[in-house]
């Protein structure tokens, strides 16, 4: 069985490290001036990827943060995966060639023709996002509803061949109240792709259960909040989550 990977979050607004509750530009809590800095401690403690997002950049449909998302990609050796904002395919392109390992879109993997162009350009470079209120797909930065439900979205991106989806449950995300596990089996059942959990981690038992999933598309978790309210140490976590054959 395959290790279930760990994505330690960085989530950039205006140049500096925040988290937001469920999602809220308002509800703002910065944990960080350094984003380079921040990336090198979650390396420093065995991350092999670091998930980023550019929240300006998801909100205004342009990247704000790329500076400081290359800065990070020359001070870590660890894979980076990056989204938010990413919605023209000459900001996709420089990324990937400026040696970031996978790109993530959310509001544009809803555009067919743009999409399908990506993905036969990049293929497992590009992942997609999927943001969840309730069942329903959220766009522009969690500000829209997409009008398509989870599972409807799921099965035609299997068969286009999307590699990776991020799974997340909005009203978890930053909440410390636990993930959705039962939208993530969902998930895991409905899609062909790798699915990555996102929102709600809180304690190293949700590590736990999440570790006894058994789907062999499940990929592993993003970890944000609790790394930075230091609910336990990424090395715990790390330890915690690890699979045996």
């Amino acid at each position: 069985m395959e290790p279930m990977i760990l994505y330690p979050a960085i989530d950039l607004f205006q140049g500096k490290v925040v988290r937001l509750s469920r999602g809220d530009f308002s509800a703002e809590t910065v944990y960080s001036f350094d984003p380079a800095s921040q990336a090198q401690e979650w390396a420093g403690q065995g991350a092999e990827w670091i998930h980023i997002v550019d929240l300006e950049g998801a909100k205004t449909g342009e990247l704000r943060n790329l500076e400081h998302v290359l800065k990070i990609r020359q001070k870590v050796s660890c894979s980076l995966q990056v989204g938010g904002g990413l919605r023209k395919a000459e900001d996709i392109e420089t990324m990937l060639k400026e040696g970031i390992n996978r790109v993530v879109l959310g509001t544009k993997a809803l555009d067919r023709s743009f999409f399908m162009k990506l993905l036969e350009r990049f293929g497992s470079q590009i992942a997609v996002s999927l943001d969840t209120r309730e069942g329903r797909v959220q766009t522009e930065g969690w500000l829209k509803e997409s009008g398509e439900s989870l599972e409807a979205m799921l099965k035609r991106f299997n068969e286009i061949g999307v590699s990776t989806v991020i799974y997340t449950d909005i009203a978890k995300d930053g909440m410390l109240q636990g993930p959705n596990l039962e939208g993530l089996r969902d998930v895991l059942a409905w899609s062909r792709s790798r699915v990555i959990l996102s929102g709600g981690i809180a304690a190293l038992g949700d590590l736990v259960n999440c570790r006894k999933l058994t789907p062999a598309n499940f990929d592993g978790v993003i970890i944000g909040k609790a790394l930075y309210e230091k609910k336990f140490t990424l090395a715990d976590a790390l330890q915690s989550s690890a699979r045996s054959a």
